[in-house]
């Protein structure tokens, strides 16, 4: 008597291409941070919060600059990626690290929100 094996269906994991992930980092690290840092500086109404020393001087000069900071070294970091994408893909672990980097970005926007939000209770 023989066994009958059948096949059962394989899940497929679609992954993110290269030019989401790097469209992600922009939009996390350039938007995302950006925009969360000045909500949480004029939640609590002081510049005291910013752990980063050069952002701190940034802005206790001229909040807006920010916007100007992370604009400018968002679209530098990603043209980079986006010129050096063969070298990236040729890294083992590079989707890892992008995830990683998405991952620390995104715990910075929602810890920056967080504190304005108990900054208003």
């Amino acid at each position: 008597m023989s066994v009958r094996q059948f096949s059962a269906p394989k899940p497929t994991l679609r992954l993110p291409s290269y030019a989401a992930l790097v469209a992600a980092l922009v939009v996390v690290w350039g938007v995302g941070d950006a925009l969360s840092t000045l909500w949480a500086i004029e939640a609590t109404g002081s510049i005291q919060g910013e752990a980063n020393p050069w952002i701190k001087a940034l802005l206790a000069h001229d909040p807006a600059l920010l916007l100007v900071l992370k604009a400018g070294v968002v679209a530098v970091a990603g043209g980079l990626l986006l010129t050096c994408q063969e070298f990236v893909e040729s890294v083992p672990g590079w989707r890892a690290w992008f995830l990683s980097i998405l991952g620390l970005g995104s715990l910075i926007v929602v810890n920056n929100v967080y504190v304005g939000v108990a900054a208003l209770t």
